[in-house]
């Protein structure tokens, strides 16, 4: 298994992105009873998508995920439109993304580590 620095690269940059998406969730969970709050979300999906079949894993480090706010859900009378089960789930989902993404990067690590020393 080739590692080469393009790939910590990326998967440096979904760390980072599962930490911001983290913090947008926890912020939607504590708002869920202040009226008119809309919920935020990360895009940032899409983007890497249409990077990578474009120009492959070089340049992801200059991609930056941005932060929007949901309109498009049905608001409750109060105005606020945060699911609590949904952010709930959205935010378990996040959280074995970033465990997924460190683990494959401590595995890289590893590897290297073994090669370098000559196991």
């Amino acid at each position: 298994m080739a590692v080469i620095p393009s790939q910590f690269d990326l998967l440096s940059k979904l760390v980072d992105v599962t930490v911001l998406r983290h913090k947008v969730l926890s912020q939607n969970v504590a708002n869920v009873n202040t009226p008119g709050y809309h919920k935020l979300d990360v895009s940032f999906d899409d983007t890497l998508a249409q990077h990578m079949t474009r120009h492959g894993e070089n340049g992801v480090n200059q991609l930056q995920p941005t932060i929007v706010e949901d309109t498009t859900s049905s608001a409750r009378l109060d105005g606020n439109n945060v699911d609590i089960d949904g952010e709930m789930m959205r935010l378990n989902k996040n959280t074995l993304l970033n465990n997924a993404y460190i683990q494959i990067i401590a595995t890289k690590t590893a590897i290297m580590r073994r090669a370098i020393n000559g196991q």
